[in-house]
């Protein structure tokens, strides 16, 4: 059985609420979560960027930011992959240390400009723990391409008609995977 759950879906379909939500009901059940989210920026209403949490400290930086004058750009924003190297390399190297099941909100194009992301995001497919992640819908290449082509790993998209029953299933699967 896989132990690497990951979420996909169009932008604003939920994907965040529903790890949220499944983060907060094996909370319920004692378990510990670690890795990484990326809330966006908001101001007056308007993205402005991205930041990224270390979900077990709440420590934070600027992922990505319309504001930042260096940096690969992915569509409007420059990614500080400095912040994305150390950050996501600590956060989730804690989560397999510390935590009961990793979780990374995303594996998409902006956080693939850092190596260290990288390595984290496949020592944390490689672990024993369960993995909760959200992938990129399109991308079927590259390092995306690679976790998408893994044996070990179950994909759910995120629709209309999933996201209400998706976080009890995916909550049920990681309680599954952990024995």
């Amino acid at each position: 059985m896989p132990n690497n759950f990951l979420i996909t879906g169009r932008p604003g379909s939920g994907k965040t609420s529903v790890i949220k939500r499944t983060i907060s009901i094996l909370r319920e059940q004692g378990l510990r979560a670690g890795g990484i989210y990326c809330p966006e920026i908001r101001e007056g209403g308007v993205r402005l960027g991205f930041k990224i949490i270390d979900i077990i400290t709440g420590e934070e930086r600027i992922l990505a930011h319309v504001n930042q004058r260096e940096g690969p750009q992915v569509s409007k924003y420059r990614v500080n992959v400095k912040n994305v190297d150390a950050l996501s390399e600590t956060a989730i190297g804690r989560a397999l240390q510390e935590a009961d099941f990793v979780v990374v909100d995303e594996i998409a194009p902006m956080e693939l400009h850092s190596e260290g992301f990288r390595r984290a995001v496949w020592a944390a497919l490689d672990s024993p723990k369960p993995l909760l992640a959200i992938i990129h819908q399109r991308t079927t290449t590259g390092f995306i391409g690679d976790v998408k082509a893994r044996p070990d790993i179950k994909i759910f998209e995120v629709t209309p008609s999933t996201r209400a029953g998706l976080t009890k299933r995916l909550a049920e699967f990681i309680a599954e995977a952990l024995g």
